[in-house]
């Protein structure tokens, strides 16, 4: 018989603990307990949505997929996390990716498959449930170890998986897909997408032939939520996806990091943009990040980070708190749904 692996607590446990601890202390009566329910997050990125759009409840205070093997859930303090500045420029870093990424193998067929598997993790808060007279949920929520085969041409009816707590499998179809008019719903309409830097740029932010960039905040944050939404929830042909990250370079307002973890407590180096909820709440401040293997330059996924220093003891998440990741375990091309690689 499997054994689940002992697990750090997950982030604000131990303030509920202590207050649970003076409490007996002082002799004080607990609150009744909380019955907690949690819910399906809103994504910021509607291609997220889109691609990811089947999640499941897999029981309340899960912090680890007991089905899956790993690290504990990066929920540490900024103390602890290991993100720090680089001396690499946002373009150079990018770049360097581009041509990693141009370099990848081609020669998909519309009758096969596109296999990903995720895992996923985010910190949830509802006003409507509280602790005490703290208007929280008390723990992260990971959503557990995703596999999807998604048709290439969208013509064929695709299959979700996904392993929830204790081991238990639920499975769904996923049916045929029509192209997106903003999002990108299938391979085959990855390859109609823009393969220049200025092209891509343009698509990103939305501009219409003959109209220029407004220069507005607000439009490089989009065009950046547009961009992790496509690297997350979509296979990109090489030209593709080398043409992404040079627009992206372009964006204004990135930072390099290294260090920066993702939901399997991989570290690789990251494009970031501060100011911006690409996954959970979006409460306070907060800074979203595209990570890169520091080795293969391949994608490992996107992480929110929490800048946001408590102010009240009510607050959940301290500064360096990670409020949601969508780690990419794998990704490739399989002749049948349901084949694994």
């Amino acid at each position: 018989m499997s054994t689940i692996p002992e697990k750090d607590f997950p982030p604000g446990r131990h303030r509920v603990l202590r207050e649970h601890l003076m409490r007996e202390i002082n002799g004080e009566t607990p609150p009744e307990p909380v019955r907690r329910i949690w819910r399906r997050p809103a994504f910021v990125a509607p291609v997220v949505a889109a691609a990811l759009s089947v999640a499941v409840v897999i029981g309340a205070g899960v912090t680890r997929d007991a089905a899956s093997d790993g690290p504990p859930r990066p929920h540490s303090g900024a103390s602890e996390r290991p993100e720090r500045s680089s001396s690499e420029s946002p373009a150079q870093l990018l770049e360097r990716v581009a041509v990693a990424a141009a370099k990848l193998p081609t020669g998909v067929e519309g009758d096969e498959f596109v296999y990903t598997k995720t895992d996923n993790y985010h910190w949830k808060m509802d006003p409507e449930k509280t602790v005490g007279d703290c208007p929280r949920t008390l723990e992260g929520h990971g959503y557990g170890v995703r596999e999807r085969w998604e048709s290439v041409d969208g013509r064929h009816v695709g299959l979700s998986r996904e392993h929830k707590s204790g081991g238990g499998v639920v499975e769904r179809p996923i049916a045929e897909q029509l192209p997106g008019k903003h999002t990108v719903n299938f391979y085959e309409q990855a390859l109609e997408l823009p393969t220049d830097t200025e092209g891509m740029y343009r698509w990103l932010y939305g501009l219409d032939p003959g109209e220029k960039p407004s220069g507005k905040r607000s439009a490089d944050v989009a065009a950046f939520v547009k961009a992790s939404g496509l690297l997350t929830g979509s296979l990109l042909p090489p030209k593709t996806a080398a043409a992404l990250y040079r627009a992206v370079a372009e964006i204004p307002g990135l930072i390099v990091l290294e260090g920066a973890r993702d939901a399997e407590g991989r570290t690789g180096v990251a494009v970031a943009m501060e100011g911006v909820a690409v996954i959970g709440f979006g409460q306070g401040e907060s800074r979203s990040e595209l990570i890169f293997d520091e080795k293969t330059l391949g994608y490992l996924g996107e992480s929110t980070v929490n800048l946001a220093v408590p102010k009240h003891r009510c607050d959940s998440l301290a500064a360096g708190d990670l409020v949601g990741s969508i780690a990419i375990l794998e990704r490739t091309v399989v002749d049948r749904k349901g084949e694994q690689p």
